[in-house]
């Protein structure tokens, strides 16, 4: 088991209670902690000296994010920035330990971290559900804190540094003014802080959706998607050291857990629509192998290998099934719509524009009083096509994405399902003098409101012009003559 030295903690970030290496339970939400500041659950990796991956949790308090102006930097946004900025994941990418004269290697470093991130799934289908935006932060001094041997200290502009709470692969940051740089960008959902480093590192920031990475290792993009397992996917770590026997609660996290294979299968939870799944592209078979979260015993992960266990490894179905939900929770299934505060009339075209993953389209179902339309699968509906009677109807659409990722029912119909809904007010076509019939009475009226919109107005003012569209094509014209005729007839 690797020894820890014993050091200081860093000003950017002050230690509370470590979980080092501990099959305790620790929980991931962010809490307020003494004097108003905020305890996060912050998740570190690295490899020893064999390569293997390793590392632990620990609790920090950290600056809570910013919410003033932005701290003046240049932006450059890229890759899916077309995206309604309400309805995507903002991945914003901010720098620190780069001078001005730096900031061609920053950008290099951030382009490194975006090609591998997504080119593994499941961030390859979910590409067009992020903004990604690169804010060039500059630095007074190269380098960050304690890089390569501790103490050293460094000018920087987010206070970035190794040697965090102790321990010396623990990059951490100033959250407060890593988000006080990121609000540059149209928005922020994820930050992404940098470090001027070739020095193997990185941290995830379970509750504040942040993550760091050392920009110049050659590991880094690969650091930086395990930590995003973390911050994003609140993914447990799924490697293990000898003798620990975790002891506690079934775990919050998605790719853990203290059942079995038989005990999971017979309680539904977790994995178990996966088990005897064997994905070779997804690290094989779906079973419960013993050793997890730190401890060697008592609880299992999801496939022998992953990239929860180790680098350049791809993640196991489980943990992408996680990562798509936990993207869902952000991202909605439908980005725009027909308003559903407008009253319809029932001649209309109505739309729904469902986001796109990558390789797939989400199915479409519109519902007329609660019944599916047969063949209404399109994100059109032509209401003229629907059998309206007079009266008030129900108009919906439901839009879910059945991709194979998940599993999960409930996930599903809860985050990868979306329905809107609107009210029909479908009027007594050819009825213009409003008396609930139609008869010899309308012509005269009719004529009125073909010929003279603004002296039907006031002739009829509590009835409505749309009545003459007999043909329902949304406008009143002598086109409605022929089918106010076949009204009229017996």
């Amino acid at each position: 088991m690797p020894t820890r030295n014993s050091i200081p903690a860093l000003g950017v970030a002050t230690l509370v209670a470590t979980a080092l290496l501990s099959c305790a339970a620790l929980g991931q939400s962010v809490v307020e902690g003494p004097l108003g500041q905020i305890e996060d659950t912050v998740y570190y990796d690295f490899l020893n000296e064999a390569g293997v991956l390793e590392g632990g949790r620990i609790t920090l308090l950290v600056g809570a994010r910013h919410v003033g102006p932005p701290l003046p930097a240049g932006v450059v946004s890229w890759f899916g920035s077309d995206g309604p900025v309400g309805n995507r994941i903002d991945l914003v990418m901010v720098g620190d330990g780069y001078t001005a004269g730096q900031l061609g290697a920053y950008a290099a470093h951030v382009n490194a971290s975006l090609a591998t991130m997504f080119a593994q799934e499941p961030f390859q289908t979910y590409a067009t559900f992020f903004n990604t935006h690169r804010v060039d932060v500059i630095s007074n001094e190269s380098g960050v804190d304690h890089d390569p041997t501790y103490p050293i200290w460094r000018d920087t502009a987010l206070d970035m540094g190794f040697w965090c709470g102790g321990t010396e692969r623990l990059l951490c940051v100033d959250v407060g003014k890593a988000y006080a740089y990121a609000r540059n960008a149209p928005d922020v959902d994820m930050v992404l802080a940098v470090a001027n480093s070739t020095k193997y590192g990185g941290a995830g920031y379970s509750g504040s959706d942040l993550a760091t990475v050392s920009g110049g290792n050659g590991a880094a993009p690969e650091i930086a998607l395990h930590e995003f397992g973390h911050s994003l996917g609140d993914l447990a770590d799924e490697y293990w050291y000898v003798g620990q026997t975790y002891t506690g609660p079934e775990p919050p996290e998605p790719n853990v857990s203290k059942l079995t294979a038989a005990q999971m299968k017979a309680a539904g939870t977790k994995w178990a629509k996966w088990l005897g799944e064997n994905n070779p592209s997804y690290d094989g078979l779906v079973d419960t192998y013993e050793g997890a979260r730190y401890c060697q015993f008592g609880i299992y992960r999801p496939t022998s290998n992953s990239k929860m266990r180790s680098l350049g490894r791809p993640f196991n179905l489980p943990c992408a099934e996680g990562l798509v939900v936990q993207m869902y929770k952000i991202v909605r299934p439908i980005d725009d719509s027909t308003p559903t505060s407008q009253t319809l009339r029932g001649y209309e075209i109505v739309f729904v524009d469902p986001v796109d993953p990558v390789g797939h389209t989400l199915d479409i179902q519109w519902y007329l009083d609660g019944s599916p339309v047969p063949g209404a699968t399109k994100p059109q509906l032509d209401l003229r096509t629907l059998p309206l009677t007079v009266g008030t109807h129900q108009l919906s659409v439901t839009v879910v994405d059945n991709t194979w990722f998940v599993r999960d029912a409930a996930a599903r119909a809860t985050y990868l399902t979306e329905t809107r809904r609107w009210t029909i007010q479908f009027p007594r076509l050819g009825d213009l003098n409003c008396d609930e019939a139609v008869n010899n009475f309308d012509i005269d009226p009719f004529v009125l409101a073909l010929t003279d919109p603004a002296g039907y107005a006031k002739a009829f003012p509590n009835c409505d012009r749309l009545r003459a569209d007999c043909n329902r094509d949304g406008r009143v014209n002598n086109f409605d003559i022929d089918a106010f005729a076949k009204l009229l007839a017996p």
